[in-house]
């Protein structure tokens, strides 16, 4: 059902095209602050390769910026991409914008609050592991007022960044792959090696390898599109993706990581590999766990042959009348 939700509408190759177009330039336009500010901080410096530093470290203190302040800013282009992305399937694709999230027309916020919870404690254990194997590479850097001010922003706007990549990669683009390949597996794989793609100019590619985090954002966008096609939605792949992004920016942060924040801990050098290896088992708990809880039975839907609905076979209700549903 989550790839029929997508059926209700106009799907033609050029109108995916011209969609990932406009997200594109909606992002741009939210990176126009960021920008601004950047080159502001690199002249008052006198020095504009700051800036070309900047893009390849994401450290704002290389601009003299307040890593708060810079954080907000990394984080608003992602509201001009999800405002890129909400046109797009209203107008281009004519189609009501939770359809992204689930055929339902409205949002299950148990499922995004349950799998935020389930996956940040297994994020907390498996950094127990890590730090029983390497205890003095952690280190305790609480400033009070620094730390309350990253709470906030970190609170009210990596929900929407996370959302944001839950939405276009897994969302629009593995419906899109579905409706045209009939092929849950193909749109799986597709968009996990997408996802992996987005992230390429991420420090932690220079910082880390190019092989070993390629194959963790890999891996993750597979379990993250598997925990949707099974769970016919995106709460549980949104409510993971935030948590994951408020763990790195609020809790740990380390050298070489996207998110530059004066985070509780700073860990010195992360070792990869483990990194890869906890990820992995802490997909495959959750996994266990979510398909006990929502009754995954039938794991062979992932590959079955998949049969979209014509649009007049699927009703929406009006968005904006639905009571938003905890179940």
């Amino acid at each position: 059902m989550f790839f029929q939700a997508a059926a209700n509408g106009s799907n033609s190759w050029w109108q995916y095209l011209f969609g990932i177009v406009i997200v594109a330039l909606g992002y741009l336009l939210g990176q126009v602050p960021l920008g601004v500010v950047t080159l502001w901080a690199a002249e008052k410096q006198g020095d504009l390769s700051l800036v070309q530093e900047f893009a390849v470290t994401m450290d704002f203190s290389v601009l003299g910026l307040d890593p708060n302040l810079g954080f907000a800013l990394a984080l608003t282009m992602f509201l001009g991409a999800l405002l890129g992305l909400w046109i797009v399937i209203r107008y281009l694709h004519q189609r009501p914008f939770l359809s992204l999230i689930n055929h339902l027309g409205k949002i299950r916020w148990s499922r995004f609050l349950w799998g935020a919870g389930i996956w940040l404690v297994l994020g907390i254990v498996a950094e127990g592991v890590s730090w029983i194997i390497n205890p003095e590479a952690y280190h305790l850097q609480f400033e009070a007022g620094s730390f309350f001010m990253l709470l906030v922003i970190a609170l009210v706007l990596i929900p929407f960044q996370a959302s944001f990549e839950e939405l276009f990669v897994r969302g629009y683009l593995m419906q899109g792959i579905g409706l045209g390949t009939h092929s849950r597996v193909i749109a799986m794989v597709a968009t996990s090696f997408l996802f992996a793609g987005l992230h390429l100019m991420n420090p932690e590619i220079s910082e880390f390898g190019l092989t070993t985090m390629v194959a963790y954002y890999v891996l993750v966008g597979l379990f993250l599109a598997i925990i949707t096609v099974m769970d016919d939605g995106l709460e549980l792949a949104m409510g993971v993706h935030t948590a994951t992004n408020l763990y790195g920016s609020i809790l740990i942060t380390f050298e070489g990581s996207a998110l530059q924040t004066p985070a509780l801990i700073h860990l010195d050098v992360p070792n990869v590999q483990i990194m890869l290896l906890l990820m992995v088992l802490s997909a495959t708990i959750f996994l266990l766990l979510a398909s006990k809880k929502y009754g995954w039975a039938a794991w062979t839907k992932l590959s079955s042959p998949m049969i979209t609905a014509r649009p007049d076979e699927i009703v929406f209700p009006n968005e904006e009348s639905l009571p938003q549903s905890n179940s």
